[in-house]
This record gives structure tokens, C-alpha cells and sequence, in this order.
């Protein structure tokens, strides 16, 4: 018995629906998952390639804290907050700068060091400033310059006046005696990283 036109298009028409049901039910979690696989792939591989400039970093970091940790050495736990004074203005005098008030606060205890700061009034030139801030991050000592106003004189723009409080560090207690032990120049030991 042969199918009419009709009964043909039926058939087809079925045939399609139940092919589409079939993959709906059936491929489309399995594409839901591999979507979801997939942008757990491309985070996986961000993440790995983050880790691996940070890693490409490492021997960067070491230097700069063997730095750190030399120019914190410099710095003597006896010294006393009022040392700071001379010292920054030192510093400035030869630039041109003329300190007007100071005034030493209190040190303060870290976890493993100690913060000791002054705060400062000025007077100076726009050049000046630049050059003092430039020079003070050179000193053998760890100085930072917490806050920092300034005011243009009316008379003459290129003249400033402000106020700053500069803080320095050293190592205190148990790292000041650890610091001592462990010198310096003694590179960190290589890594030993299992392929």
C-alpha cells in the first residue's frame, strides 16, 4: 500500500520533530556541559598564566627585599625620633629648603619593625621639592613621605610652603637579632621545583 502526499509529509514532519526532541534532550546537556567545561578551561588557563608572570617575577622581588632589607639595617633600633630631624633636614638644606616648625611623634610598634616619623612646615622652591623628595628616597634609610601640602605664595608662584610628615622604619626585637645572624649578601637558596 503506497503512502499519499500527505500521509508522506506526516511522516517526515514527525520524523523531524522527534530528531529535534531527541537531540534537545539528549545533546543539549551534553553541550550545556561542555560549554561550562570549557569556560572553566579559559579560567584555569588566566589563572595559570597570572601565576606564571608572578613566578617570572620572583627573582625581582627577592632582589628588592634584599634591598629593603639592607637599607633597614642602616637604620639603627637606638636611634631616637628626634634623629630623624637632622637628618631630613640635611637633606633639604642643601636644596634650598628651610624648615621652619618640627615636631617628632611617638614610635610605633610593628609586627616586625618600627615606624618612627616628624612632621615638618617648609619653605621652598617647585625644583627644590622634587630634587628633596628624589634625594630622601636615596638616603641609606628607609624615608616616606606620609602627607604632603603645599601652598603657592601669591608674591611668587615658583615659591611653596607646606607641611609634611616623613616616617622611617628599622627592624625591631627578634628580626633587628635575626637581620644580624643572617647577612645580606647570602642569596636566597634556589628552589628546587619537581618537574
Amino acid at each position: 500500500m503506497a503512502l499519499s502526499q500527505r500521509e508522506k509529509t506526516l511522516v517526515y514532519a514527525s520524523g523531524a520533530v522527534l530528531f529535534v526532541c531527541l537531540n534537545w534532550f539528549a545533546a543539549g546537556p551534553a553541550l550545556d556541559a561542555w560549554r561550562e567545561t570549557h569556560e572553566k578551561y579559559s579560567q584555569t588557563q588566566m589563572l595559570i598564566k597570572g601565576y606564571q608572570t608572578v613566578m617570572a617575577m620572583e627573582p625581582q622581588w627577592q632582589a628588592q627585599h634584599r634591598e629593603l632589607l639592607a637599607r633597614l639595617r642602616q637604620s639603627s633600633p637606638g636611634q631616637t625620633t628626634g634623629d630623624i630631624i637632622p637628618r631630613v633636614e640635611d637633606v633639604g638644606n642643601q636644596l634650598g629648603f628651610t624648615f621652619n616648625q618640627r615636631a617628632p611623634s611617638a614610635p610605633v610598634n610593628r609586627e616586625r619593625y618600627t615606624e618612627k616619623s616628624a612632621a615638618f612646615t617648609f619653605q621652598g622652591r617647585w625644583p627644590g621639592l622634587i630634587q628633596f623628595l628624589y634625594a630622601l628616597s636615596k638616603q641609606p634609610e628607609i624615608y616616606r613621605v606620609t602627607t604632603l601640602r603645599l601652598r603657592a605664595e601669591s608674591k611668587d608662584p615658583t615659591q611653596l610652603a607646606g607641611d609634611m610628615t616623613v616616617v622611617t622604619y628599622y627592624l625591631s626585637g627578634n628580626e633587628a637579632a635575626a637581620a644580624r645572624k643572617n647577612p645580606v649578601d647570602t642569596p636566597a637558596p634556589e628552589r628546587q621545583d619537581k618537574p
